[in-house]
C-alpha cells in the first residue's frame, strides 16, 4: 500500500510567524485528538442524540489539559493565553477529529475575553477561580437575537439592532430580552450578554454584561437540532427583569463597543482556522481512501483526474492557512499593524473566514465526490465533516455580511449611503 502522505507537517506554517510555543500547543492537541477523539468520533455524535455523556467525558478530559482557564491573566491563575494565532493553531488541529467538541472551552475563552481585556477586577476576582477548577466551567457569549440575525455584527447599525435592553437601577443592571443560537447556551454557568442601554446613543449604548445562572428571571427554551456540529449546544433563552451588580459590565460606554468589535474580529480568525482544520480532516480521509482503493488496476489517486482534485483540496487548505496565520499575526501585533478593530483588521480577518469556510465546504464536497458512494458512508467521516463545517460558514454574520466587511478595508462602504435619486424615484412612483 502507498504511504498515505509525505507532507512535512511541521512546515505547514512559516516558523517566522508561528512560534515554537504555538507549535508545541499544536502538538499537544494533535496527540490528544489522535489518542482520545479519533477512535470514538462516531460514538460521540451518537451520544449527542442520547444522553450526551460521552461528549461531556471528553470535555472533562480537555479540562485536564489546562486550556479552560488558560486565557486568564497570570495574577488570576491563568497562562495569559490571549494570542489569536495560538487559538487558531489549537482549533485547526482539533477540527480534524471532532470540530464541535472544543466549542465548550473555546466559547468560554471567547465569552470572558472582554472582562480580561478591560481588566475588570470584580469579574476577574469573582469568576477566575471557577475557570481553574477540575470540572468544566462553561461560558457563553450571547449575541444573536430573534429579531434580526446579523444586525448586531453589522457595523453600520451602530448598536441599533440590539434589542436586549439593560437599564441601571441603583447598583444593579436590569436586563430584558431574548437571545438565539449562542454557543453553549443552555449549558453555560455564566453569560456575557450583548445589551443596549439606549439605542439613541449608537455605539455608546452597547453594553457587555455578565450574568451567572441560575438566576431569577432567566429561562431557557430548547436546544437546536442541527445537521452537524452536534457536540456543541445552541439554543434560545430569555431575560425577564434579570438583575446583576453594576460591576458586572465588562467596561463602560464606548469601551464595550470596542470590546464587542474586538471579539468579532477574534472570532472570525478562529473560525477560519476551524474550517481549515475540518478541510484537513476530510483531506486525510480521502488521501487514505484513494491510496487503498484501486480502479483500473491502480490506486485512485494515481489517476490524473483524482490527482487534480486532491491538488485542488491541498491548494485550498494551504492558502486558507496562510490567510488566517497572516491575519492572526497582524491582530496579535497592533503596535506594527494598527488597531485591532480597525476597518483594515476587520477586513483581513473576514477575508480569512470567508475564504476558509467556502474552501472547506468545497473541499469536503470534493472529497465525497472522489470517494463516490463511500463519501456518504459514516465509516469514513467525510460526510460528518461536510455537515460540521456548514454552520461555521453561516455564523458571525455569514458569508454575505462578511463580504461587506471585506469591502470596508478597501473603501468607505456604507450600506446606508445616501442615494441622490431616492426622493426623485419615490415621487415618480407616486405619480
Amino acid at each position: 500500500m502507498e504511504e498515505v502522505s509525505i507532507e512535512i507537517v511541521e512546515n505547514r506554517f512559516m516558523h517566522e510567524l508561528v512560534s515554537p510555543g504555538d507549535r508545541f500547543l499544536g502538538d499537544i492537541v494533535r496527540n490528544f485528538v489522535d489518542r482520545e477523539i479519533m477512535p470514538i468520533r462516531r460514538e460521540m455524535e451518537a451520544s449527542t442524540r442520547g444522553d450526551f455523556e460521552l461528549v461531556r467525558e471528553v470535555q472533562r478530559r480537555l479540562v485536564g489539559l489546562g486550556f479552560q482557564g488558560a486565557f486568564l491573566p497570570p495574577e488570576y491563575g491563568g497562562w495569559n493565553l490571549t494570542s489569536a494565532l495560538s487559538y487558531c493553531i489549537v482549533l485547526d488541529e482539533f477540527s480534524r477529529g471532532e470540530p464541535s467538541c472544543i466549542a465548550t472551552l473555546g466559547g468560554g475563552a471567547w465569552a470572558f475575553r472582554p472582562a480580561c481585556i478591560a481588566g475588570n477586577p470584580t469579574l476577574l476576582e469573582d469568576f477566575s477561580p471557577r475557570f481553574l477548577g477540575s470540572d468544566p466551567y462553561v461560558a457563553c457569549f450571547a449575541m444573536t437575537e430573534p429579531s434580526g440575525g446579523c444586525n448586531i455584527e453589522n457595523l453600520d447599525m451602530k448598536g441599533k439592532g440590539i434589542h436586549t435592553r439593560a437599564e441601571l437601577d441603583g447598583d444593579e443592571w436590569v436586563i430584558n430580552g431574548a437571545k438565539v443560537w449562542p454557543t453553549n447556551s443552555g449549558v453555560s454557568d455564566v453569560y456575557c450578554v450583548v445589551c443596549n442601554t439606549d439605542p439613541s446613543l449608537g455605539d455608546e449604548g452597547i453594553a457587555l454584561i455578565y450574568v451567572p445562572v441560575p438566576i431569577p428571571g432567566y429561562s431557557f427554551g430548547r436546544f437546536e437540532d442541527k445537521a452537524g456540529f452536534r457536540s456543541s449546544r445552541e439554543g434560545d433563552f430569555y431575560f425577564d427583569n434579570v438583575r446583576v451588580p453594576k460591576e458586572y459590565r465588562a467596561g463602560g460606554p464606548g469601551l464595550d463597543a470596542e470590546l464587542l468589535h474586538d471579539n468579532l474580529v477574534f472570532a472570525r480568525l478562529f473560525s477560519a482556522a476551524w474550517a481549515a482544520g475540518i478541510a484537513q480532516g476530510a483531506f486525510d480521509e480521502v488521501m487514505a481512501f484513494s491510496a487503498e482503493r484501486k480502479v483500473a488496476g491502480k490506486p485512485i489517486r494515481q489517476h490524473t483526474l483524482a490527482a487534480n482534485t486532491l491538488a485542488d483540496i491541498a491548494i485550498g487548505i494551504q492558502v486558507g492557512r496562510d490567510s488566517y496565520v497572516n491575519a492572526a499575526y497582524m491582530f496579535d501585533h497592533p503596535e506594527i499593524y494598527g488597531k485591532r478593530t480597525s476597518k483594515h483588521m476587520i477586513s483581513r480577518s473576514t477575508v480569512a473566514k470567508v475564504f476558509c469556510c467556502d474552501m472547506a465546504v468545497k473541499a469536503t464536497n470534493q472529497a465525497m465526490e472522489l470517494m463516490g458512494n463511500y463519501g456518504c458512508a459514516t465509516d469514513y467521516h467525510v460526510e460528518k465533516l461536510w455537515r460540521d463545517n456548514k454552520i461555521i460558514q453561516l455564523w458571525e454574520g455569514g458569508a454575505q455580511l462578511g463580504r461587506m466587511d471585506v469591502a470596508r478595508g478597501y473603501y468607505d462602504y456604507d450600506q446606508f449611503y445616501e442615494n441622490d435619486l431616492y426622493d426623485l424615484m419615490q415621487e415618480m412612483r407616486r405619480k
